[in-house]
């Protein structure tokens, strides 16, 4: 199954909708990893098409854009327990990183979601193609 995590119920619902407009069979459940609702995991076959995969993850991006700006506005906005990061492995599956929305949101104080995805990205790289020579060196001599 491959998996979707949403943190804001009008997110998921509007996922939920898409997919079922779109005939995509999906089954859904709160995740309580960490002893309280953290948000709503959403999960659709392995088999699904790339086409029908991008168009999903076109869709995804657009609603975690919605969630940065739900983030964004604070007071009345978005109250969560977690936030989650999301991560291509070199083998290409997804993977979720769950993270404190309290450092989320005072990372996002100072850099863009881009910026955030793109140093989660090279934090993933670098757990899965580990480099232990030196870390200081003349990068002319490589």
């Amino acid at each position: 199954m491959l998996d979707y995590i949403f943190f804001d119920a009008g997110l998921s619902a509007k996922f939920k909708n898409h997919l079922t407009k779109a005939g995509i069979e999906f089954k859904y459940e709160d995740d309580k990893s960490f002893g309280s609702v953290q948000g709503e995991i959403i999960s659709i076959a392995d088999e699904t098409s790339d086409a029908v995969l991008n168009d999903l993850q076109d869709l995804y991006d657009v609603l975690q854009g919605e969630l940065e700006q739900l983030l964004e506005q604070g007071g009345e906005g978005l109250m969560m327990n977690a936030a989650g990061m999301e991560v291509k492995l070199q083998d290409g599956s997804l993977c979720t990183l769950r993270v404190s929305p309290e450092i989320v949101t005072r990372i996002l104080t100072v850099l863009e979601f881009e910026e955030l995805q793109a140093f989660i990205d090279n934090i993933a790289r670098s757990v899965e193609d580990p480099d232990n020579g030196h870390f200081c060196h003349n990068l002319e001599k490589d």
